[in-house]
């Protein structure tokens, strides 16, 4: 029998692929290129798609400055003006409203202390005199040199300015306490003055604040013989009475600031 058996017939390609002609390679080369470069040989060509625009040229490749990243200012309103002294002081008080309010302030202060007080306040431009008439208990109220007065007077004078000025004085008196103190800072005065011209030295008080330093200052005004200066630092110090001539004097000038 001359009848062969047939095997599995060779596939085209793989004839195709193997092939060493020069037309078959020129064909493989023509269809690869075609498959990767098919959109460069395409591009203008009728119903094919628009290619992609270039990208356009940063801007620090074109020399321009690229615009701030950060968020605009807001613009914050302008502070307000800080209101003068006297504006925060408010309008000026009449005579009347003066007086009622010192009245109204020394009355509730001393009943918040426990004491049942009479108070009437007369008014001499800003400064009013409020007294205050007690039945009992009145060194309570005094203190033995009159300190207590002369803090519960500084206390008022606060609330009567609201803590902010000294544009009003209120010069408290309690069952004429103040009225005989005056009379006898006025004897202590003069009697220091002679006793300096006789020894030809200066003489001093004891402590005084300065409502009473004024007195001592006030009263030998007009003493030729002698002169008068501070002496000591803070708001309790001591007055000096010293002859004229005398060579000592005021330390520094601060001593010598609240003669009057």
């Amino acid at each position: 029998d001359d009848r062969q058996p047939i095997g599995p017939l060779p596939r085209p390609e793989a004839a195709e692929i193997g092939s060493s002609e020069p037309g078959a390679r020129e064909d493989r080369h023509r269809r690869r290129r075609g498959r990767r470069g098919g959109r460069k040989r395409h591009e203008g060509a009728p119903g094919a798609a628009p290619a992609a625009p270039e990208p356009a040229e940063s801007s620090a490749e074109a020399g321009v400055r690229p615009a701030p990243t950060h968020a605009p200012e807001v613009e914050r309103p302008a502070r307000p003006r800080e209101p003068e002294p006297a504006e925060r002081e408010g309008p000026s008080l009449s005579p009347d409203d003066l007086a009622g309010q010192g009245r109204r302030l020394t009355e509730e202060l001393l009943k918040a202390m426990g004491f049942d007080a009479t108070v009437t306040a007369t008014v001499d431009g800003n400064h009013v005199e409020v007294t205050a008439e007690v039945a009992k208990d009145e060194d309570l109220l005094t203190g033995r040199k009159g300190e207590v007065r002369q803090a519960l007077q500084h206390l008022l004078n606060r609330m009567l300015n609201r803590g902010e000025s000294s544009r009003y004085h209120l010069q408290l008196e309690i069952n004429d306490f103040w009225k005989r103190r005056e009379e006898e800072l006025r004897e202590l005065a003069r009697g220091l003055a002679e006793e300096a011209v006789a020894k030809g030295d200066e003489v001093v008080t004891e402590y005084l604040n300065a409502q009473e330093r004024r007195i001592v200052h006030v009263t030998l005004r007009e003493d030729a013989r002698v002169k008068t200066y501070a002496l000591g630092t803070g708001m309790i110090k001591r007055v000096a009475i010293a002859p004229v001539d005398f060579e000592g004097g005021p330390r520094d000038e601060s001593e010598s600031s609240d003669r009057g």
